[in-house]
């Protein structure tokens, strides 16, 4: 498990329950090529250690709003157990990255890309109602 509490750019992101599961996914990740997956038992979302001046920038520009609702889910979603993967990914990889995951029964799924989050969790996921 790793000690990073934030969700770093260009990563598939899902919350999933037990740890045989998250183990299961983050094992056929890896052999799909996936090596640098973050399982995180913590999501900071206070901003702790982040540069003032790229929130303000960030607030100012007026894309944290929905970021940080986000932040807020997988923070409740680790308080309660779960546990929030984060898969390096982009392009056709993304979408692979998302599919490994629902597999394994992750939700709230989304890409956080450099300048913006994309909701990837499908329509049939519990968690996008």
């Amino acid at each position: 498990m790793s000690n990073e509490t934030k969700i770093p750019n260009n990563r598939v992101v899902g919350v999933i329950s037990g740890s045989r599961s998250a183990e299961d996914a983050v094992t056929r990740l890896r052999s799909e090529g996936f090596d640098d997956v973050l399982v995180m038992s913590h999501v900071d979302t206070a901003g702790e250690g982040v540069n003032p001046i790229s929130a303000l920038m960030g607030m100012l520009a007026g894309d944290l709003g929905d970021e940080t609702a986000y932040l807020d889910q997988y923070q409740e979603a680790t308080q309660n157990g779960s546990l929030v993967l984060a898969v390096p990914a982009n392009g056709e990889q993304t979408d692979r990255a998302r599919e490994i995951l629902e597999l394994h029964g992750a939700v709230n799924i989304r890409y956080f890309g450099r300048l913006a989050v994309t909701d990837l969790t499908p329509q049939t996921n519990p968690s996008a109602r």
